[in-house]
């Protein structure tokens, strides 16, 4: 018999998203509660039952009851599958804690809170072996239990865990450490974890789901979910990596000679999503532009920005190199022309204490004059 099922961690429901535009952080907190309806989509189309969700459901303990409410109400909506919910470092099954306030909300026959470690049989002679944490600092491996934990001969045995494998990871800061050999010491068929909020496999049997709606900009592979099939007790699964987010959050970097170069630029931002509006990207340009340029590569920055749903444009490295040109674009000779040379020998003197100022001075100057040419030329 194969059992099929939907792996998958850190929702984090309720996260704020203060960083961000309120109205954009709105729309990226409701992407997660979303997320679930299109768990349940994936599962149905690969013909699994059952989502195992390896920790961090929700964000912090001191949600609102309503948000734990609409989180427990999109699981019920989604009957044809069975929810195995996991706490995390973010949400831990301490005394008092929120899951006692989901408990006593009265959880739907469909959603399964497992706050012990103890085997939990869910299809025919598959059982999961669940390691809840009680505590953001439990102080041990929460998943040494699983090595002596007894289930019935011939099962088929699914680890659920949540924190970082020794020797990978965010190893000297996460305070819960999981023995990198774990599904083979404790004969498990595969061992689901929760916390790296990438896609990854981290050992034969043992694969970190990522989050199914990103919330950083990352270098890992967030936005998935992994469908995962088993066909026997002491059998290493297959798996399967399936894109799920509603939002893409992007890293890039370009270097920019010249105002032609914005094309390219352009032509790259467009390959990162087919939803412009549904991006968010962390943009960091190096190279040198002469302050006309640097004018044009404003007015591209303000189109994009209205295009995407966040743009983040770091111009640290982006040296900015007047020339003689930029000065005559200004016009004749006057005030206008003269204060921009006098900025201009500040900003290029590092002795000065203000140059930067002057240097952002200059580049606004110029980024007003492109603005009335253009407004001109309308």
């Amino acid at each position: 018999m194969t059992f099929r099922f939907i792996h998958t961690a850190d929702w984090q429901l309720g996260r704020a998203f203060g960083n961000l535009p309120p109205e954009l952080a709105g729309e990226l907190s409701g992407a997660r509660y979303a997320a679930i309806a299109r768990i349940a989509g994936i599962a149905s189309a690969n013909g699994a039952r059952h989502v195992l969700v390896a920790g961090d459901i929700f964000d912090a303990e001191d949600l609102s009851n309503t948000m734990l409410r609409r989180a427990l109400e999109r699981m019920a909506e989604q009957s044809a599958v069975t929810w195995v919910l996991l706490p995390g470092n973010h949400d831990p099954a301490r005394t008092g804690g929120v899951w006692d306030r989901v408990m006593r909300f009265g959880v739907p026959a469909n959603i399964i809170c497992v706050r012990e470690d103890q085997p939990l049989a869910l299809d025919g002679n598959v059982f999961v072996l669940p390691s809840p944490l009680t505590s953001k600092n439990p102080g041990r491996d929460p998943t040494q239990w699983m090595d002596t934990g007894a289930t019935p001969a011939g099962a088929v045995r699914i680890g659920l865990a949540h924190g970082s494998v020794q020797g990978f990871g965010s190893d000297g800061e996460s305070s819960v450490l999981i023995a990198r050999d774990r599904a083979a010491t404790a004969g498990l068929s595969y061992l689901a974890l929760g916390d790296w909020h990438g896609a990854l496999r981290v050992g034969p049997q043992t694969w970190y789901s990522g989050t199914p709606e990103p919330d950083r900009f990352p270098n890992n592979e967030p936005g998935h979910v992994l469908a995962v099939s088993v066909d026997g007790p002491g059998v290493a699964a297959s798996v399967e990596k399936i894109a799920s987010a509603q939002f893409t959050w992007a890293r890039t970097t370009a270097a920019l000679r010249s105002s032609s170069d914005l094309a390219g630029l352009e032509a790259s931002v467009a390959s990162l999503s087919t939803s412009p509006g549904k991006l968010l990207l962390k943009l960091v340009l190096t190279g040198s532009l002469s302050l006309s340029e640097h004018a044009d590569l404003d007015a591209w920055r303000e189109t994009w920005q209205a295009r995407l749903a966040h743009l983040d444009v770091d111009t640290a490295a982006l040296a900015v190199r007047p020339v003689d040109q930029d000065f005559e674009n200004l016009g004749s000779d006057g005030p206008l022309v003269e204060a921009a040379r006098s900025l201009a020998d500040i900003a290029s003197d590092p002795t000065r204490p203000d140059s930067a100022v002057a240097a952002l001075a200059l580049q606004r100057l110029f980024g007003f004059a492109a603005q009335a040419r253009r407004e001109g030329g309308a």
